[in-house]
């Protein structure tokens, strides 16, 4: 099965960490590395954002209410 990009407002509504927060463990390692899709456009694998929540202790995964 093809991988997904997504986007980081998807991205942000799955995890519950805030853009600023994105960025600071992106870059520091702690978080997928997004892909440039175009110049003005990127987007997160699926693959390795649902690798990371799964690699994250239970406690730390904040529920975020779809509602």
């Amino acid at each position: 099965m093809a991988d997904k990009f997504l986007s980081k407002s998807i991205v942000k509504e799955m995890t519950g960490i805030s853009t600023v927060t994105l960025w600071r463990m992106e870059s520091r390692g702690e978080f997928p590395k997004r892909r440039q899709l175009s110049p003005n456009r990127v987007a997160y694998l699926e693959s390795e954002v649902l690798a990371w929540m799964e690699s994250r202790p239970e406690s730390t995964i904040q529920c975020v209410d779809a509602s």
